[in-house]
């Protein structure tokens, strides 16, 4: 999300850690939807495709108190919780590792996970959205001060990655997203295709291969309406999940819809990595989520899943499902999978995606 407003940082309160704890003994079977690799929550995810989509909600570093919210406004847990180990404004290149403690623990309650990246620029230190500098020749050679940055914060990010392998937890990764863009230090203006392919090979070579990391599934996600779909992709070999961003009252539009077709095209799972009412700088707390509903139903039906992103906004009006209009209405749609709908069947012969 390209919004510089978003440096409110949330810190877990006591509320929180009583939605964790609550949420931790909702039934569930053993293991959220009997997933246990990667290959299985990719195979549920085909399953999911073009039949239903699953509900979720960014609750960035960690404060799980929006999600408590939904439940308490709706009844639902949602299917999927989305975190992050870095603020949007963080200068650090410590990761902040406070989503783990919720993830875990709805994880183990039955719903999804997954974790996105916003890491500050190695070269100048400066938090994502810090495009004034950067090395780009030097980020993957040994000994820059740059790529000793980097590996210091892809090493630490590694770390807590284990501790939600750990913990027998699959994680959808979201790395570098929003590519196609020039507002993180990872866009177009300021690493080349080859540059940026050969940063995602890299990344994943070194979290599987030297970390030793078998829990992840990969999502590409390279821009919003209007942004080139795949613009840096990598390569099937390389990525499991594509999808957009989504910022906007009208979900329906062609923009958004010509965005899902050509990722469609690439034969991936698809699915609409944030969502926001409103604009990508102020979200809309009179938004009808039946409209969301309504358009992957009618319009994008093989999206798998969409994360609502946060409340947070430097003070300003957010993008959080907590706030909107007819959310329990919307969570009640057939179409939807909320977290007590999530049951992966390893028996079930997976067909092809349902039609558009």
């Amino acid at each position: 999300m390209r919004s510089w407003t978003r440096g409110f940082c949330f810190v877990l309160k006591a509320g929180a850690a009583l939605v964790l704890f609550s949420a931790a003994l909702q039934p569930a079977l053993a293991t959220p939807p009997g997933i246990r690799t990667p290959a299985e929550l990719v195979a549920y995810l085909k399953q999911v495709s073009g039949t239903h989509t699953i509900s979720g909600q960014d609750v960035e570093t960690g404060d799980m108190a929006p999600i408590g919210a939904i439940h308490a406004k709706t009844g639902k847990w949602l299917g999927l919780v989305s975190g992050d180990y870095y603020h949007y404004d963080q200068t650090s290149g410590v990761p902040v590792t406070t989503f783990n403690a919720g993830a875990i623990a709805y994880w183990r309650a039955g719903g999804l996970v997954l974790l996105n990246l916003h890491m500050p620029n190695p070269t100048s230190g400066g938090p994502v959205h810090d495009v004034s500098r950067l090395d780009a020749a030097g980020l993957l050679i040994p000994g820059t001060a740059t790529n000793t940055a980097f590996m210091r914060s892809l090493n630490q990010v590694a770390a807590g990655i284990r501790e939600l392998q750990e913990a027998g937890v699959v994680v959808m990764l979201r790395p570098y997203h929003e590519n196609g863009g020039d507002w993180f230090w990872w866009g177009t203006k300021f690493l080349s295709s080859e540059q940026f392919t050969t940063l995602w090979r890299f990344t994943r070579g070194y979290m599987e291969e030297t970390q030793g990391l078998h829990n992840l599934v990969w999502l590409f996600e390279s821009g919003q309406p209007g942004i080139p779909t795949t613009t840096h992709y990598p390569g099937d070999a390389y990525v499991d999940i594509v999808g957009q961003d989504v910022y906007t009252d009208h979900p329906a539009d062609a923009s958004v819809v010509d965005g899902y077709t050509k990722l469609v095209s690439t034969g991936k799972i698809v699915c609409m990595c944030e969502f926001g009412a409103g604009s990508p700088e102020l979200g809309n707390p009179d938004f009808d989520e039946r409209i969301l509903v309504s358009a992957i139903r009618e319009k994008m039906p093989r999206t798998v899943f969409f994360v609502h992103w946060w409340d947070g906004n430097a003070g300003r009006v957010g993008w959080g499902m907590a706030f909107t209009k007819n959310v329990a209405e919307a969570l009640a749609d057939p179409w939807i999978q909320n977290r007590d709908d999530l049951v992966f069947r390893p028996e079930k012969k997976l067909g092809s995606p349902g039609a558009d």
